[in-house]
Protein backbone atom coordinates (compact mmCIF):
# COMPACT_ATOMS: atom_id res chain seq x y z
CA UNK A 1 0.00 0.00 0.00
CA UNK A 2 1.59 3.12 -1.03
CA UNK A 3 0.48 6.76 0.54
CA UNK A 4 -1.85 7.24 -2.47
CA UNK A 5 -4.13 4.54 -1.83
CA UNK A 6 -3.77 4.69 2.62
CA UNK A 7 -5.20 8.60 1.38
CA UNK A 8 -8.14 7.14 -0.84
CA UNK A 9 -8.99 4.39 1.98
CA UNK A 10 -8.69 6.90 4.63
CA UNK A 11 -10.88 8.94 2.79
CA UNK A 12 -13.40 6.21 2.12
CA UNK A 13 -13.81 5.42 5.75
CA UNK A 14 -13.99 9.31 6.55
CA UNK A 15 -17.24 9.72 3.99
CA UNK A 16 -18.66 6.51 5.56
CA UNK A 17 -18.90 7.28 8.59
CA UNK A 18 -19.93 11.12 8.59
CA UNK A 19 -21.20 11.47 12.17
CA UNK A 20 -18.08 9.80 13.35
CA UNK A 21 -16.45 12.04 11.53
CA UNK A 22 -17.66 15.40 12.44
CA UNK A 23 -17.57 14.38 16.41
CA UNK A 24 -13.64 13.92 15.79
CA UNK A 25 -13.19 16.85 14.08
CA UNK A 26 -15.52 19.41 16.57
CA UNK A 27 -13.05 20.10 19.42
CA UNK A 28 -10.21 20.86 16.54
CA UNK A 29 -12.60 22.81 14.60
CA UNK A 30 -13.46 25.12 17.51
CA UNK A 31 -9.60 24.92 18.36
CA UNK A 32 -8.18 26.99 15.20
CA UNK A 33 -11.54 28.70 14.82
CA UNK A 34 -10.37 29.97 18.20
CA UNK A 35 -6.85 30.58 17.34
CA UNK A 36 -7.40 31.87 13.82
CA UNK A 37 -10.04 34.69 15.75
CA UNK A 38 -7.96 36.07 18.03
CA UNK A 39 -4.93 36.40 16.33
CA UNK A 40 -6.40 38.23 13.85
CA UNK A 41 -8.61 40.76 16.05
CA UNK A 42 -5.21 41.19 17.91
CA UNK A 43 -3.46 41.84 14.34
CA UNK A 44 -6.63 44.33 13.63
CA UNK A 45 -6.59 46.02 16.84
CA UNK A 46 -2.93 46.92 16.31
CA UNK A 47 -2.97 47.72 12.22
CA UNK A 48 -5.99 50.25 13.93
CA UNK A 49 -3.46 51.78 16.36
CA UNK A 50 -0.52 51.93 13.77
CA UNK A 51 -3.10 53.92 11.33
CA UNK A 52 -3.93 56.45 14.01
CA UNK A 53 -0.72 57.06 14.45
CA UNK A 54 0.17 57.78 10.93
CA UNK A 55 -2.89 60.04 10.71
CA UNK A 56 -1.48 62.20 13.61
CA UNK A 57 1.64 62.28 13.11
CA UNK A 58 3.47 58.66 12.68
CA UNK A 59 5.28 56.26 14.55
CA UNK A 60 8.03 58.16 14.78
CA UNK A 61 6.58 61.23 17.22
CA UNK A 62 7.43 62.16 20.40
CA UNK A 63 6.60 64.84 23.34
CA UNK A 64 8.05 66.66 26.02
CA UNK A 65 6.01 67.99 28.82
CA UNK A 66 6.42 69.73 32.02
CA UNK A 67 6.27 67.04 35.12
CA UNK A 68 4.02 68.54 37.87
CA UNK A 69 6.67 68.94 40.95
CA UNK A 70 4.80 69.22 44.79
CA UNK A 71 5.16 72.91 45.87
CA UNK A 72 5.92 72.07 49.67
CA UNK A 73 8.42 69.10 49.34
CA UNK A 74 10.55 71.28 45.75
CA UNK A 75 14.05 71.47 46.61
CA UNK A 76 15.86 74.60 45.62
CA UNK A 77 17.11 73.23 42.28
CA UNK A 78 13.66 72.15 41.49
CA UNK A 79 12.46 75.54 42.22
CA UNK A 80 15.28 77.15 40.60
CA UNK A 81 14.52 74.79 37.27
CA UNK A 82 13.31 77.11 34.30
CA UNK A 83 10.95 74.47 33.11
CA UNK A 84 10.98 74.03 29.38
CA UNK A 85 11.67 77.20 27.25
CA UNK A 86 12.58 77.75 23.72
CA UNK A 87 16.13 77.65 24.69
CA UNK A 88 15.81 73.89 24.96
CA UNK A 89 14.16 73.47 21.47
CA UNK A 90 17.32 75.67 20.27
CA UNK A 91 19.72 73.23 21.97
CA UNK A 92 17.90 70.02 21.42
CA UNK A 93 18.18 71.02 17.74
CA UNK A 94 21.45 72.09 18.02
CA UNK A 95 23.19 68.65 19.67
CA UNK A 96 20.67 65.70 18.73
CA UNK A 97 20.75 64.65 15.32
CA UNK A 98 18.39 61.84 15.91
CA UNK A 99 15.30 64.51 15.64
CA UNK A 100 14.52 65.97 12.16
CA UNK A 101 11.46 67.84 14.32
CA UNK A 102 11.70 69.74 17.06
CA UNK A 103 8.49 72.06 17.87
CA UNK A 104 7.29 74.03 21.00
CA UNK A 105 4.22 74.54 21.62
CA UNK A 106 2.66 77.58 23.91
CA UNK A 107 -0.57 76.91 25.58
CA UNK A 108 -2.69 79.20 27.70
CA UNK A 109 -6.63 79.73 27.75
CA UNK A 110 -7.89 82.66 26.15
CA UNK A 111 -11.50 84.29 25.58
CA UNK A 112 -11.83 83.59 21.82
CA UNK A 113 -14.30 86.38 20.08
CA UNK A 114 -15.62 86.69 16.89
CA UNK A 115 -18.68 89.02 15.54
CA UNK A 116 -20.75 85.15 15.45
CA UNK A 117 -19.31 83.47 19.13
CA UNK A 118 -17.35 83.99 21.89
CA UNK A 119 -16.40 81.16 24.26
CA UNK A 120 -12.62 80.39 26.74
CA UNK A 121 -10.61 78.33 24.48
CA UNK A 122 -6.98 76.92 24.58
CA UNK A 123 -5.16 78.84 22.19
CA UNK A 124 -1.63 77.42 21.40
CA UNK A 125 1.77 78.74 20.19
CA UNK A 126 3.84 76.59 17.65
CA UNK A 127 6.50 76.36 15.54
CA UNK A 128 6.30 76.67 11.65
CA UNK A 129 6.92 73.00 10.77
CA UNK A 130 4.13 71.72 13.79
CA UNK A 131 1.74 70.97 10.78
CA UNK A 132 4.14 68.59 9.74
CA UNK A 133 5.42 66.90 12.99
CA UNK A 134 1.46 65.56 13.53
CA UNK A 135 0.42 65.63 10.34
CA UNK A 136 -2.24 68.51 9.67
CA UNK A 137 -3.66 69.06 6.43
CA UNK A 138 -4.94 72.76 5.04
CA UNK A 139 -8.45 72.89 3.49
CA UNK A 140 -7.77 76.63 2.84
CA UNK A 141 -5.16 79.47 3.23
CA UNK A 142 -1.44 78.61 4.29
CA UNK A 143 0.02 77.81 7.76
CA UNK A 144 2.10 79.57 10.10
CA UNK A 145 5.31 81.09 8.11
CA UNK A 146 9.01 81.51 9.20
CA UNK A 147 8.15 85.29 8.42
CA UNK A 148 5.28 85.04 11.18
CA UNK A 149 7.57 83.63 13.90
CA UNK A 150 10.49 86.10 13.21
CA UNK A 151 7.82 89.18 13.57
CA UNK A 152 5.73 87.87 16.39
CA UNK A 153 2.46 88.25 13.58
CA UNK A 154 -0.34 88.52 14.72
CA UNK A 155 -2.02 85.73 12.60
CA UNK A 156 -4.01 82.04 13.10
CA UNK A 157 -4.99 78.88 11.83
CA UNK A 158 -8.21 77.09 12.71
CA UNK A 159 -9.24 73.93 13.14
CA UNK A 160 -12.56 73.03 11.15
CA UNK A 161 -14.95 72.86 14.48
CA UNK A 162 -13.33 76.65 15.62
CA UNK A 163 -13.35 77.83 11.91
CA UNK A 164 -17.20 76.94 11.54
CA UNK A 165 -18.39 77.94 15.68
CA UNK A 166 -16.97 81.55 14.79
CA UNK A 167 -17.21 81.72 11.24
CA UNK A 168 -20.38 80.13 10.28
CA UNK A 169 -20.18 78.94 6.74
CA UNK A 170 -18.70 81.74 5.83
CA UNK A 171 -15.34 81.98 4.49
CA UNK A 172 -12.88 83.02 7.31
CA UNK A 173 -9.72 83.62 5.56
CA UNK A 174 -8.86 87.28 5.73
CA UNK A 175 -11.60 88.25 8.61
CA UNK A 176 -10.04 88.96 12.28
CA UNK A 177 -10.50 86.47 15.48
CA UNK A 178 -10.01 88.44 18.63
CA UNK A 179 -7.83 86.01 20.98
CA UNK A 180 -7.62 87.46 24.42
CA UNK A 181 -8.52 90.77 23.50
CA UNK A 182 -6.11 90.88 20.31
CA UNK A 183 -6.72 90.76 16.79
CA UNK A 184 -5.42 87.97 15.39
CA UNK A 185 -5.85 87.28 11.27
CA UNK A 186 -7.11 83.73 9.97
CA UNK A 187 -4.10 82.90 7.61
CA UNK A 188 -5.78 79.88 7.46
CA UNK A 189 -8.67 76.40 7.63
CA UNK A 190 -7.37 72.89 8.12
CA UNK A 191 -9.37 70.28 6.87
CA UNK A 192 -12.02 68.33 9.25
CA UNK A 193 -10.46 65.16 10.61
CA UNK A 194 -12.07 61.86 12.01
CA UNK A 195 -10.97 58.47 13.25
CA UNK A 196 -12.69 56.29 15.44
CA UNK A 197 -11.58 53.30 17.73
CA UNK A 198 -13.58 49.85 17.84
CA UNK A 199 -16.96 50.78 17.86
CA UNK A 200 -16.74 53.58 19.90
CA UNK A 201 -18.77 57.10 18.94
CA UNK A 202 -15.50 59.40 20.20
CA UNK A 203 -13.38 60.68 17.74
CA UNK A 204 -9.95 60.31 18.48
CA UNK A 205 -8.67 63.34 15.97
CA UNK A 206 -11.39 65.63 17.52
CA UNK A 207 -8.84 67.58 19.12
CA UNK A 208 -7.10 68.55 15.18
CA UNK A 209 -10.54 69.81 14.14
CA UNK A 210 -10.50 72.35 17.73
CA UNK A 211 -7.00 73.87 17.19
CA UNK A 212 -6.21 77.62 17.47
CA UNK A 213 -2.78 78.25 16.78
CA UNK A 214 -0.59 81.41 16.51
CA UNK A 215 3.21 82.05 16.18
CA UNK A 216 4.66 80.79 19.28
CA UNK A 217 6.59 83.72 19.63
CA UNK A 218 3.32 85.88 18.89
CA UNK A 219 1.60 83.77 22.21
CA UNK A 220 5.04 84.80 24.19
CA UNK A 221 5.02 88.38 23.26
CA UNK A 222 1.40 89.11 24.20
CA UNK A 223 0.04 86.26 26.31
CA UNK A 224 3.38 85.48 28.49
CA UNK A 225 5.12 88.61 28.65
CA UNK A 226 8.57 90.12 27.15
CA UNK A 227 11.26 88.61 28.07
CA UNK A 228 9.68 84.96 28.90
CA UNK A 229 10.48 82.11 26.67
CA UNK A 230 8.88 79.01 28.59
CA UNK A 231 6.88 76.39 26.97
CA UNK A 232 4.01 74.35 27.44
CA UNK A 233 5.71 71.34 25.90
CA UNK A 234 7.81 70.14 22.91
CA UNK A 235 7.06 68.35 19.72
CA UNK A 236 9.46 65.83 18.60
CA UNK A 237 10.28 63.73 15.64
CA UNK A 238 13.21 60.70 15.34
CA UNK A 239 14.71 60.45 11.93
CA UNK A 240 14.05 56.97 12.17
CA UNK A 241 13.38 54.08 13.94
CA UNK A 242 16.73 53.03 14.26
CA UNK A 243 17.72 56.66 16.19
CA UNK A 244 14.97 55.70 18.94
CA UNK A 245 17.94 54.10 20.83
CA UNK A 246 20.20 57.07 21.13
CA UNK A 247 17.92 60.13 20.56
CA UNK A 248 15.70 59.76 23.22
CA UNK A 249 18.25 58.84 26.07
CA UNK A 250 20.41 61.51 24.67
CA UNK A 251 17.10 64.21 24.95
CA UNK A 252 16.64 62.78 28.69
CA UNK A 253 20.70 64.02 29.19
CA UNK A 254 20.41 66.71 27.83
CA UNK A 255 17.27 67.89 29.47
CA UNK A 256 18.34 66.94 32.62
CA UNK A 257 21.73 69.04 32.13
CA UNK A 258 19.88 72.52 31.56
CA UNK A 259 17.33 71.66 34.25
CA UNK A 260 19.27 70.23 37.09
CA UNK A 261 15.86 67.88 37.76
CA UNK A 262 13.89 65.83 35.84
CA UNK A 263 10.86 67.94 35.66
CA UNK A 264 9.82 66.49 32.30
CA UNK A 265 8.44 63.87 30.84
CA UNK A 266 9.10 62.42 27.57
CA UNK A 267 6.59 60.53 25.74
CA UNK A 268 7.45 58.41 22.45
CA UNK A 269 5.44 56.20 19.96
CA UNK A 270 8.17 53.83 19.78
CA UNK A 271 8.08 52.86 23.66
CA UNK A 272 4.49 52.40 23.50
CA UNK A 273 4.75 50.52 20.46
CA UNK A 274 7.13 48.09 22.45
CA UNK A 275 4.30 48.17 25.40
CA UNK A 276 1.87 46.90 22.78
CA UNK A 277 3.40 44.38 21.21
CA UNK A 278 4.67 42.64 25.10
CA UNK A 279 0.43 43.37 25.31
CA UNK A 280 -0.17 41.52 22.19
CA UNK A 281 2.49 38.64 23.17
CA UNK A 282 0.42 38.18 26.77
CA UNK A 283 -2.90 37.83 24.72
CA UNK A 284 -1.51 35.81 21.59
CA UNK A 285 -0.01 33.54 24.38
CA UNK A 286 -3.22 33.81 26.60
CA UNK A 287 -5.66 32.77 23.85
CA UNK A 288 -3.64 30.51 22.08
CA UNK A 289 -3.37 28.09 24.89
CA UNK A 290 -6.88 28.20 25.35
CA UNK A 291 -6.93 27.22 21.22
CA UNK A 292 -4.69 24.56 22.06
CA UNK A 293 -6.23 22.89 24.78
CA UNK A 294 -9.37 22.82 22.47
CA UNK A 295 -6.91 21.01 19.98
CA UNK A 296 -6.03 19.08 22.19
CA UNK A 297 -9.13 17.95 23.66
CA UNK A 298 -10.07 17.11 19.93
CA UNK A 299 -6.87 15.27 19.53
CA UNK A 300 -8.16 12.97 22.24
CA UNK A 301 -11.47 12.45 20.64
CA UNK A 302 -9.64 11.83 17.25
CA UNK A 303 -7.65 8.69 19.24
CA UNK A 304 -10.29 7.48 20.81
CA UNK A 305 -12.68 7.28 18.00
CA UNK A 306 -10.05 5.51 15.94
CA UNK A 307 -9.38 3.53 18.87
CA UNK A 308 -13.57 2.02 18.60
CA UNK A 309 -12.78 2.18 14.99
CA UNK A 310 -10.02 -0.39 14.84
CA UNK A 311 -11.84 -2.64 17.32
CA UNK A 312 -14.45 -3.03 14.73
CA UNK A 313 -12.10 -3.58 12.15
CA UNK A 314 -9.56 -5.88 13.51
CA UNK A 315 -10.95 -8.82 11.16
CA UNK A 316 -9.88 -6.35 8.37
CA UNK A 317 -6.56 -5.72 10.20
CA UNK A 318 -5.86 -9.83 10.21
CA UNK A 319 -6.59 -10.15 7.00
CA UNK A 320 -4.13 -7.56 5.47
CA UNK A 321 -1.31 -8.75 7.49
CA UNK A 322 -2.14 -12.65 6.53
CA UNK A 323 -1.76 -11.78 2.88
CA UNK A 324 1.47 -9.63 3.49
CA UNK A 325 0.33 -6.05 4.44
CA UNK A 326 3.40 -4.45 6.47
CA UNK A 327 3.16 -3.37 10.01
CA UNK A 328 4.22 0.52 8.32
CA UNK A 329 1.57 0.02 5.97
CA UNK A 330 -1.21 -0.65 8.38
CA UNK A 331 0.13 2.45 10.84
CA UNK A 332 0.08 4.44 7.69
CA UNK A 333 -3.41 4.06 7.00
CA UNK A 334 -4.49 5.23 10.54
CA UNK A 335 -2.00 7.54 10.58
CA UNK A 336 -3.42 9.09 7.35
CA UNK A 337 -7.17 8.93 8.16
CA UNK A 338 -6.21 10.86 11.82
CA UNK A 339 -4.84 13.26 9.43
CA UNK A 340 -7.46 13.83 6.95
CA UNK A 341 -9.59 13.88 9.82
CA UNK A 342 -7.50 17.12 11.89
CA UNK A 343 -7.07 18.75 8.66
CA UNK A 344 -10.49 18.87 7.80
CA UNK A 345 -11.40 20.07 10.96
CA UNK A 346 -9.01 22.70 10.57
CA UNK A 347 -9.85 24.18 7.28
CA UNK A 348 -13.33 23.82 8.91
CA UNK A 349 -11.95 26.17 11.82
CA UNK A 350 -9.83 28.16 9.27
CA UNK A 351 -13.54 29.11 7.53
CA UNK A 352 -15.36 29.63 10.92
CA UNK A 353 -12.14 31.88 12.27
CA UNK A 354 -11.87 34.17 9.41
CA UNK A 355 -15.71 34.50 9.35
CA UNK A 356 -15.24 35.36 13.25
CA UNK A 357 -12.88 38.10 12.92
CA UNK A 358 -14.68 39.68 9.64
CA UNK A 359 -18.02 40.10 11.60
CA UNK A 360 -16.48 41.31 15.00
CA UNK A 361 -14.14 43.64 13.11
CA UNK A 362 -17.34 44.86 11.37
CA UNK A 363 -19.12 45.10 14.81
CA UNK A 364 -16.26 46.96 16.04
CA UNK A 365 -15.08 48.86 13.00
CA UNK A 366 -11.69 48.06 12.98
CA UNK A 367 -9.92 46.38 9.68
CA UNK A 368 -9.87 42.29 9.82
CA UNK A 369 -6.18 41.86 9.57
CA UNK A 370 -5.56 37.85 8.69
CA UNK A 371 -1.79 36.85 7.15
CA UNK A 372 -0.73 34.06 5.14
CA UNK A 373 1.32 32.55 8.57
CA UNK A 374 -1.95 32.75 10.41
CA UNK A 375 -3.43 30.13 8.00
CA UNK A 376 -0.14 27.65 8.05
CA UNK A 377 0.06 27.94 11.42
CA UNK A 378 -3.59 26.99 12.03
CA UNK A 379 -3.15 24.37 8.95
CA UNK A 380 0.00 23.10 10.41
CA UNK A 381 -1.22 22.75 13.98
CA UNK A 382 -4.10 20.84 12.69
CA UNK A 383 -2.02 18.34 10.98
CA UNK A 384 0.35 17.87 13.84
CA UNK A 385 -2.17 16.68 16.42
CA UNK A 386 -3.35 14.29 13.60
CA UNK A 387 0.18 12.41 13.54
CA UNK A 388 0.61 13.21 17.29
CA UNK A 389 -3.16 11.69 18.61
CA UNK A 390 -3.41 9.13 15.94
CA UNK A 391 0.25 7.60 16.33
CA UNK A 392 -0.80 5.37 19.46
CA UNK A 393 -3.80 3.78 17.19
CA UNK A 394 -1.80 3.26 14.39
CA UNK A 395 0.90 2.11 16.47
CA UNK A 396 -1.58 -0.72 18.27
CA UNK A 397 -2.89 -1.57 14.81
CA UNK A 398 0.47 -2.36 13.46
CA UNK A 399 1.48 -4.18 16.32
CA UNK A 400 -1.62 -6.19 16.30
CA UNK A 401 -0.84 -10.64 15.62
CA UNK A 402 -2.11 -11.50 12.71
CA UNK A 403 -3.41 -15.06 14.08
CA UNK A 404 -5.05 -13.05 17.26
CA UNK A 405 -6.62 -10.17 14.58
CA UNK A 406 -8.73 -13.25 12.25
CA UNK A 407 -9.98 -15.02 15.30
CA UNK A 408 -11.45 -12.00 16.67
CA UNK A 409 -14.85 -12.20 17.12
Amino acid sequence: MNLLEAVADGWAEVRAHTGRTALQTLGVTLGVASVVATMGLIAGSKAQSLEYYEQSGGVLKGMVYPKEIETVRASAKENASPGLTLKDVAAIRATIPGFDLVEPDVSRRLLVHSTVAEAVYRVAGVGTRYAELHELQLKRGRFLSDNDMASAAAVCVLGADRAREFFGTGDPLGKTLRLGGQPYQVAGVMKPREFYFGGGNYNALTWMNELILVPATAMLAREVGSGQDRIGSIGVRLVSVEAYKEAIPALKRLLLARHGVEDFEIYDRQSSLSEMAQQDRVYNITFLACGLISIIVGGIVVANILLASFQERIREVGVRKAIGAKGWQIALQFLVESVLVTSFGGVVGLGLGVGFVHAIAATLRQPAVLSSGMVVAALSLATIVGLVFGMFPAVFAARLNPVVALRYE
